[in-house]
């Protein structure tokens, strides 16, 4: 583990393996822990960073910037400090929107593939089960709750649970103290609570069409999903992304790289292997950083 200084505040994240890099960026309310099996296996190919965004898992709440810009500020200075060129993003909902709305808004950014698992995006959410709770978070004062709330672990297991598909459930992942604990941090909900405040920022992502030479996307999605909207996700798809590579996985929600990590691992290796070589002037250069230290 070693961390990342980042307007004044720690960000944690896990880093093992060589050669090309890969980024793995989770979902709201998780942690870089829902990553371990593809952590695991891609370091034997890969240089691997895994992190938990602030507000999130072992990283420090910001002072301020839940906004999905500021998790794309974030990674740009993350991919800075540590001189990663021709990196693949990997992320999950919120993941997987830092990862595509910071290729967007950085065309010279040197991205070489996205694996963008149940997109965040405003339809996405808003044809989701879940979008009249969302809508209610909207339009209720509750971030001074959230600053002082902590959920009962019990309370933290049914959350878990509505996030897993049959595959999920039946593996009895919502026991997993991996995936409670974040739930039981003091303060950790007013990470949800600006997340849903600033869900309009994300329509941008349901109208963005990829031109030549943007990098190659594969898209993974949970057909149980309860959070987010599949057949949303999938017109998503077929209207604007055009991935290179489509999977849905039909007995898993949320949490697919832990309900089905095998397939989910497989998918994303596969993914990876088909891709172009690397161009020769853009070289692979992931050094420490003086902001780097191990904790």
């Amino acid at each position: 583990m070693a961390t990342f200084a980042h307007h004044g505040r720690s960000v944690v994240y896990d880093r093992a393996g060589s050669g090309a890099p890969v980024v793995l960026l989770h979902n709201a309310g998780a942690s870089r822990r829902i990553w371990t099996d593809q952590f695991d296996e891609l370091q034997c190919d890969h240089e691997v960073f895994a992190l938990d965004l602030p507000g999130y898992g072992e990283s420090e709440q910001p002072a301020a910037g839940y906004r999905l810009d500021d998790y794309v500020h974030l990674l740009d200075a993350f991919l800075a400090a540590h001189r990663l060129r021709e990196v693949v993003l990997v992320g999950n909902c919120l993941g997987s929107a830092i990862a595509l709305s910071y290729t967007m808004t950085r065309p010279a950014a040197s991205v070489r593939a996205l694996v963008l698992i149940n997109p965040l995006t405003w339809n996405t959410v808003s044809k989701g089960r879940q979008a009249p709770l969302a809508w209610l978070s909207a339009t209720l004062p509750l971030a001074p709750l959230a600053r002082r709330l902590t959920l009962p672990d019990r309370i933290a297991g049914l959350i878990i649970a509505n996030q897993l598909g049959p595959r999920g459930r039946d593996r009895k992942l919502q026991d997993s103290p991996t995936l409670r604990g974040p739930w039981g941090d003091t303060g950790r909900l007013l990470a949800l609570d600006r997340l849903v405040q600033d869900f309009p920022s994300f329509r941008a992502l349901d109208s963005f069409t990829p031109g030549p030479g943007f990098p190659p996307i594969c898209t993974l999605w949970g057909a149980r999903n309860r959070i987010l909207s599949a057949t949303a996700g999938a017109e998503l798809g077929a209207r604007t992304l055009h991935p290179h590579t489509s999977v849905v996985l039909p007995d898993c929600g949320h949490l697919p790289m832990l309900e089905d990590p095998a397939t989910v691992t497989a998918t994303i290796t596969e993914f990876l292997a088909a891709l172009p070589e690397k161009s020769g002037s853009a070289q692979v250069e992931a050094v420490s950083s003086p902001e780097d230290g191990g904790v």
